[in-house]
Protein backbone atom coordinates (compact mmCIF):
# COMPACT_ATOMS: atom_id res chain seq x y z
CA UNK A 1 0.00 0.00 0.00
CA UNK A 2 2.54 2.25 1.60
CA UNK A 3 4.68 1.80 -2.08
CA UNK A 4 1.09 2.74 -4.29
CA UNK A 5 1.15 5.65 -2.60
CA UNK A 6 4.87 6.79 -2.96
CA UNK A 7 4.34 5.62 -6.71
CA UNK A 8 1.60 7.95 -7.32
CA UNK A 9 3.17 11.19 -5.27
CA UNK A 10 6.14 10.55 -7.62
CA UNK A 11 3.87 10.69 -10.63
CA UNK A 12 3.11 13.48 -9.74
CA UNK A 13 6.36 15.24 -8.78
CA UNK A 14 7.32 13.95 -12.73
CA UNK A 15 4.37 15.86 -13.75
CA UNK A 16 5.19 19.13 -11.96
CA UNK A 17 8.78 19.21 -13.12
CA UNK A 18 7.62 18.48 -16.73
CA UNK A 19 5.05 21.25 -16.60
CA UNK A 20 7.34 23.66 -14.65
CA UNK A 21 10.21 22.78 -17.46
CA UNK A 22 7.50 23.05 -20.39
CA UNK A 23 6.42 26.44 -19.32
CA UNK A 24 9.65 27.77 -18.09
CA UNK A 25 11.38 27.41 -21.37
CA UNK A 26 8.55 28.49 -23.52
CA UNK A 27 7.25 31.37 -21.47
CA UNK A 28 9.77 34.23 -22.45
CA UNK A 29 8.23 33.56 -26.35
CA UNK A 30 4.89 35.74 -24.56
CA UNK A 31 7.10 38.27 -24.20
CA UNK A 32 8.59 38.54 -27.64
CA UNK A 33 11.69 36.63 -26.75
CA UNK A 34 13.61 34.50 -28.73
CA UNK A 35 15.21 31.08 -27.20
CA UNK A 36 18.69 30.11 -29.02
CA UNK A 37 21.05 27.18 -27.63
CA UNK A 38 24.84 27.97 -27.04
CA UNK A 39 26.57 25.58 -28.94
CA UNK A 40 30.47 26.66 -28.44
CA UNK A 41 32.12 27.98 -25.51
CA UNK A 42 33.23 31.71 -26.89
CA UNK A 43 31.14 33.19 -24.42
CA UNK A 44 32.10 30.71 -21.26
CA UNK A 45 31.67 31.20 -18.83
CA UNK A 46 28.49 33.74 -19.01
CA UNK A 47 26.92 31.32 -21.32
CA UNK A 48 28.22 28.09 -20.83
CA UNK A 49 27.57 25.24 -23.49
CA UNK A 50 24.61 23.83 -23.33
CA UNK A 51 22.89 26.69 -22.03
CA UNK A 52 19.54 28.07 -23.39
CA UNK A 53 19.74 31.77 -24.26
CA UNK A 54 16.86 34.11 -24.40
CA UNK A 55 17.20 37.24 -27.26
CA UNK A 56 15.00 40.29 -27.25
CA UNK A 57 15.10 42.46 -29.86
CA UNK A 58 16.31 45.83 -29.33
CA UNK A 59 16.78 48.64 -31.70
CA UNK A 60 20.59 48.65 -32.50
CA UNK A 61 21.49 52.41 -31.50
CA UNK A 62 19.92 51.50 -28.08
CA UNK A 63 22.65 48.70 -27.62
CA UNK A 64 25.20 49.91 -25.09
CA UNK A 65 28.98 48.46 -25.30
CA UNK A 66 29.37 45.17 -22.81
CA UNK A 67 26.04 44.37 -23.65
CA UNK A 68 25.86 40.93 -25.38
CA UNK A 69 24.07 40.19 -28.94
CA UNK A 70 23.10 37.51 -30.91
CA UNK A 71 23.00 38.36 -34.42
CA UNK A 72 23.54 36.48 -37.88
CA UNK A 73 26.48 36.32 -40.21
CA UNK A 74 26.51 37.81 -43.37
CA UNK A 75 24.88 34.92 -45.28
CA UNK A 76 22.13 34.78 -42.90
CA UNK A 77 22.24 31.25 -42.52
CA UNK A 78 24.47 31.49 -38.78
CA UNK A 79 23.52 32.73 -35.22
CA UNK A 80 26.24 34.16 -33.31
CA UNK A 81 26.43 35.67 -30.03
CA UNK A 82 29.14 38.06 -28.45
CA UNK A 83 29.46 40.28 -25.87
CA UNK A 84 29.34 44.34 -28.16
CA UNK A 85 33.16 45.84 -27.74
CA UNK A 86 32.13 48.87 -29.73
CA UNK A 87 28.51 49.83 -31.67
CA UNK A 88 29.67 52.51 -34.48
CA UNK A 89 26.74 54.82 -34.44
CA UNK A 90 27.65 56.57 -37.26
CA UNK A 91 28.44 53.46 -39.59
CA UNK A 92 25.74 51.12 -38.09
CA UNK A 93 27.82 48.08 -37.38
CA UNK A 94 29.31 46.19 -34.06
CA UNK A 95 32.63 45.60 -32.90
CA UNK A 96 32.28 42.15 -31.58
CA UNK A 97 34.14 39.47 -29.39
CA UNK A 98 33.62 36.30 -27.43
CA UNK A 99 34.52 36.52 -24.02
CA UNK A 100 36.70 33.29 -24.10
CA UNK A 101 38.68 34.55 -27.85
CA UNK A 102 41.69 36.60 -27.83
CA UNK A 103 40.65 38.92 -30.46
CA UNK A 104 37.68 40.69 -31.60
CA UNK A 105 35.77 39.22 -34.39
CA UNK A 106 37.14 40.34 -37.70
CA UNK A 107 33.73 41.37 -39.16
CA UNK A 108 31.80 44.25 -38.17
CA UNK A 109 28.38 43.03 -37.41
CA UNK A 110 25.90 45.33 -39.66
CA UNK A 111 22.91 46.25 -37.56
CA UNK A 112 20.60 44.83 -39.41
CA UNK A 113 21.61 41.49 -38.79
CA UNK A 114 20.61 42.35 -35.16
CA UNK A 115 18.37 39.84 -33.77
CA UNK A 116 18.48 41.06 -30.19
CA UNK A 117 20.24 41.47 -26.62
CA UNK A 118 20.60 38.30 -24.32
CA UNK A 119 18.58 38.62 -21.35
CA UNK A 120 19.03 35.46 -19.38
CA UNK A 121 20.30 32.28 -19.66
CA UNK A 122 19.31 28.91 -18.39
CA UNK A 123 22.45 26.81 -17.76
CA UNK A 124 21.74 22.71 -19.73
CA UNK A 125 18.24 23.67 -20.67
CA UNK A 126 19.78 24.29 -24.64
CA UNK A 127 20.37 20.68 -24.47
CA UNK A 128 16.66 20.05 -23.47
CA UNK A 129 15.86 22.26 -26.53
CA UNK A 130 17.91 20.61 -28.74
CA UNK A 131 16.44 17.18 -28.19
CA UNK A 132 13.16 17.77 -27.91
CA UNK A 133 13.66 19.90 -31.20
CA UNK A 134 14.75 17.03 -33.17
CA UNK A 135 12.56 14.12 -34.51
CA UNK A 136 13.62 11.81 -31.89
CA UNK A 137 12.90 14.16 -29.18
CA UNK A 138 9.65 14.82 -30.12
CA UNK A 139 8.96 11.08 -30.19
CA UNK A 140 10.52 10.77 -26.80
CA UNK A 141 8.77 13.27 -25.26
CA UNK A 142 5.48 11.85 -26.60
CA UNK A 143 6.32 8.57 -25.43
CA UNK A 144 6.88 9.96 -21.89
CA UNK A 145 3.52 11.46 -21.76
CA UNK A 146 1.99 8.35 -22.75
CA UNK A 147 3.88 5.84 -20.58
CA UNK A 148 2.96 8.66 -17.55
CA UNK A 149 -0.39 8.80 -18.01
CA UNK A 150 -0.88 4.90 -18.24
CA UNK A 151 1.59 4.47 -15.22
CA UNK A 152 -1.52 7.91 -13.75
CA UNK A 153 -4.23 5.29 -14.52
CA UNK A 154 -3.26 2.08 -13.37
CA UNK A 155 -1.84 3.39 -9.69
CA UNK A 156 -5.81 4.79 -10.09
CA UNK A 157 -7.27 1.98 -10.95
CA UNK A 158 -5.53 0.39 -7.91
CA UNK A 159 -6.32 2.70 -5.72
CA UNK A 160 -10.05 2.55 -6.40
CA UNK A 161 -10.67 -0.88 -6.71
CA UNK A 162 -9.15 -1.12 -3.33
CA UNK A 163 -11.18 1.44 -1.67
CA UNK A 164 -14.34 -0.05 -2.98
Amino acid sequence: MRLKIWGKGLLKIIWVIFVILLVGLSFPQIYGMKCYSVMSGSMSPDLPVGSAIYVKEKEPEKVEKGEIITFTTEQGRTMITHRVAENNKEKHFFVTKGDSNQYQDTKPVKWENLQGTVVFCIPFAGYVLNFTGSRTGKIAAVFFLFVIYLATEIFEGQTKRRVK
